[in-house]
């Protein structure tokens, strides 16, 4: 081996065992080296383009090493809990998260892509980039099943690692419509924070979902109306030909007396603005679904029978 070929394997050695074809060309290795090293055994393949040394992939640790620097990737879901210390997860899922339309391929390596990762969702651990304890219970609602997605919340809960509100105020942040995992661990959270944790934003997303469920059309969100601009408001969501408001009201926001008091300033306004105002609670989702919807029906008929009466010209 010539001092090209020690370069590339002080090189790689530097760099978590990881060397690519053009790190390895770059250091003047032809490619008739890099292919014969690889029938040597000197370089084990691990992808295109892509080698390591031998040797290395022997432990998670070492794997996680080598995935997270080959693909820019972030040790997360199963890993990352590892790395957190939380337990009773299948040690044979090792797991990291890249942005998608980045390379999705690292042998023995369960890779996941991920649009909605920042940087502050992260931490440093054992020399990994990891995600931190409430982005990785978040992920892993997507992967678990539900007995073994409590164990790992409460066991996070328990170690200090996060807070079930921390957990709550992340997944609001994060959740779309549709993201694996919400729904499920909403509902582990609600179980545990009770109606006077559940936020704004979450009984929103509840909301928005038991309409579609029903078959109503569904209504706009966060509209701003001209009446509410002399307190720089919104509404949570409308149905803006109809003149139906539908405000989803938390004990978390709307419990306190300036709270109180500023609804009822709202809701006189629109009132005054001739729309109809329909406020639920979170125990009116959860307990009363049908008095939601029904509610939310006849208030959409109500304004179809208007207009039959007075058509407009």
């Amino acid at each position: 081996m010539g001092q090209a070929g020690k370069e590339l394997m002080a090189y790689a050695a530097s760099n978590a065992g990881v060397v690519t074809r053009a790190e390895a060309l770059a250091l003047g290795v032809s490619s008739t080296s890099i292919k014969r090293w690889v029938s040597e055994g000197r370089l084990v393949r691990v992808g295109t383009g892509l080698y390591v040394l031998p040797g290395v992939l022997t432990s998670e640790r070492s794997l996680l090493a080598a995935a997270t620097k080959a693909l820019g990737a972030v040790v997360s879901h199963e890993s990352a809990a590892r790395l957190h210390r939380l337990d009773g997860l299948d040690p044979r899922r090792v797991a990291v998260t890249v942005p998608v339309r980045r390379s999705n391929r690292f042998v023995d390596v369960i890779v996941h892509q991920s649009t909605d990762l920042g940087d502050w969702e992260t931490t440093e651990m054992n020399g990994l980039t990891t995600t931190d304890a409430p982005r990785t219970v978040i992920d892993l609602a997507a992967v678990l099943p539900k007995r073994l997605l409590a164990m790992v919340l409460d066991q996070a809960v328990r170690m200090k690692l996060t807070t079930y509100e921390e957990v709550s105020e992340r997944l609001e942040a994060t959740a779309r419509r549709g993201k694996p995992g919400v729904v499920q661990l909403r509902r582990l959270l609600i179980v545990r924070l009770g109606a006077s944790f559940v936020s704004d934003s979450t009984l929103e997303t509840m909301g928005l979902e038991l309409i579609g469920k029903a078959g109503l059309p569904l209504p706009s969100t966060q509209f701003r109306p001209g009446w509410l601009r002399k307190v720089n408001g919104r509404v949570d969501m409308a149905y803006v030909e109809e003149r139906i408001i539908i405000e989803w009201d938390s004990l978390r926001w709307h419990g306190t007396p300036k709270s109180f008091q500023l609804d009822r300033q709202r809701d006189n306004l629109a009132q005054l603005a001739g729309w109809i105002v329909l406020r639920f609670t979170w125990e009116d989702i959860t307990q009363r679904p049908s008095y939601v919807v029904g509610s939310i029906r006849e208030a959409l008929s109500k304004r179809s029978r208007d207009q039959i009466r007075s058509p407009q010209h």
